[in-house]
């Protein structure tokens, strides 16, 4: 293999590993913990996700992927004041909490402590995420397995040994948090100090200047996002308790496990797509897109089959009811995906308004629809309600996307075969709204399962012929 496609195999492999760990240790913790103890852990889960993006702005992501190509004779530099001005950042939201902490801890519903150790945990988060994307640019991929691995299996690991072998004054639910994200704060630490000596500039007017504008810009953009996939959780605890918030939330990572594989997908694919565009070669980019979709539907399909025996693996039988949210949830991660093709096109050409208007709209929908449908008919419509708030926000950046692609002179068909993306996303809808009812009857369900691998098996020599395609 090429260097290129050696660092981007291995890139997928640890991007994958954390929600993989994740799963594997759900069944352990979903075990050792009551619902209301693992819902502890979620519910802290979705303030820090939340959180994290008013804090920081979210400029380790799409605007630190643009900003590593934009500053790419200054990296060490940008890096650096990208830090330091989160850093400031931080500290502000810190003096803020001093002074309101009793109202907000009301809004939060976690202890002082935790709240006070979320500070810590986004202060030293940021570190490890500008490291990770900056040596997917380099290409060094033995440096990110390494701290990946340290990083993922210390987490759950620690938890398990807190929780079981220690004896602890406090819920073991509150253990877990502190066991998962103590050891990303001394990661974090290490590979902040590491980045602040390289690049030493705390602050630079230039790289300050475009981390707030690019980032106060993309706020609606990657709240969205997050609020998408976490105000289910914090809206089914405040109307349900955290016992259907567990509940939800292990049918969440049943699902959600598919997109570490997507994210991961689309960090290799970024570098190799922003130079394409950069040097205005746009051949072959459709086919890779295509391929990518491709992958990313079977996946799909594998997991819609056999989610009933994935729940019940991950939780006790008080958890199986939540198989019914996990198509649609799936589905979701595909439009997830979808959409991301579309809006690494738009922040590459600086159209931050569009991402933000078609994510704000999304955001909105499904916040309205989960407080209508989630009082009257429980955490399960929260999975199809989230499934709306992607459709809505997916079709809203296509046609954003599309305005982007033809201000630069650049055809939609170069990019994307419409053909290959419109039959996928309708097949797999319908695939979605059927599979609650094959749940019920397991013969229909294998027999379906069965005539798939047999389509497999028959097409294989076109399923290799493709890798091998999207490998070059």
């Amino acid at each position: 293999m090429s260097l290129t496609m050696k660092a981007s195999v291995w890139f997928v492999i640890c991007g994958v590993m954390k929600d993989a760990v994740d799963i594997l240790a759900t069944p352990i913790f979903t075990r050792i913990l009551t619902r209301d103890q693992y819902g502890i852990f979620n519910v802290y889960n979705s303030w820090f996700q939340i959180v994290k993006i008013l804090f920081t702005l979210y400029l380790f992501g799409e605007v630190f992927n643009v900003g590593l190509v934009r500053f790419e004779k200054d990296r060490d530099r940008f890096i650096s004041a990208t830090l330091g001005f989160i850093t400031s950042s931080v500290g502000i939201y810190f003096l803020l909490y001093v002074l309101l902490h009793r109202f907000i801890d009301k809004i939060v519903g976690l202890p002082v402590y935790l709240v006070l150790l979320m500070f810590a945990h986004i202060l030293t988060y940021v570190p490890y995420h500008c490291w990770i994307r900056r040596e997917r640019y380099d290409y060094h991929y033995r440096n990110v397995v390494a701290v990946s691995l340290l990083y993922v299996i210390l987490q759950p690991l620690l938890g398990i040994i807190g929780i079981c072998f220690m004896d602890i004054p406090i819920d073991p639910g509150q253990t877990r948090v502190i066991a998962a994200v103590g050891i990303q704060i001394i990661i974090g630490i290490v590979l902040y100090i590491g980045m602040m000596f390289s690049g030493r500039t705390y602050y630079s007017g230039e790289y300050w200047s475009y981390s707030a504008k690019t980032g106060v810009e993309l706020v609606p953009y990657n709240l969205s996002k997050v609020v998408l996939n976490q105000s289910d959780r914090i809206m089914i605890n405040y109307f349900s308790g955290s016992g259907d918030t567990a509940v939800y939330s292990v049918a969440h990572s049943a699902a959600f496990v598919l997109q570490a594989v997507t994210e991961a997908l689309n960090g290799s694919f970024i570098p190799w797509l922003y130079r394409k565009l950069k040097s205005r070669e746009c051949v072959g980019i459709h086919k890779v897109v295509s391929g990518l979709i491709l992958l990313v539907a079977a996946c799909v399909i594998g997991i819609d089959m056999i989610a009933p025996e994935i729940m019940r693996i991950l939780g006790k039988e008080e958890y199986y009811l939540g198989v019914y949210c996990v198509p649609a949830l799936v589905y979701s991660v595909f439009l997830i995906f979808v959409y991301s093709l579309f809006t690494n096109i738009e922040l590459f050409y600086g159209k931050n308004k569009y991402v933000t208007a078609a994510s704000s709209v999304g955001m909105i929908v499904n916040i309205v629809l989960n407080a209508i449908f989630i009082p009257r008919y429980g955490f399960i419509a929260a999975g199809y309600t989230t499934l709306i708030g992607y459709l809505s926000i997916c079709i809203g950046h296509f046609f954003l996307m599309k305005k982007c692609l033809s201000d630069n002179k650049l055809k939609l068909r170069e990019l994307f075969d419409m053909r290959v993306l419109g039959t996928v996303a309708i097949v797999l809808l319908g695939f979605t709204l059927i599979c609650g009812f094959l749940y019920q009857w397991n013969v229909i369900r294998w027999t379906m399962a069965v005539i798939i691998l047999i389509i497999a098996i028959t097409y294989r020599k076109k399923l290799v012929e493709f890798l091998r395609e999207l490998k070059e």
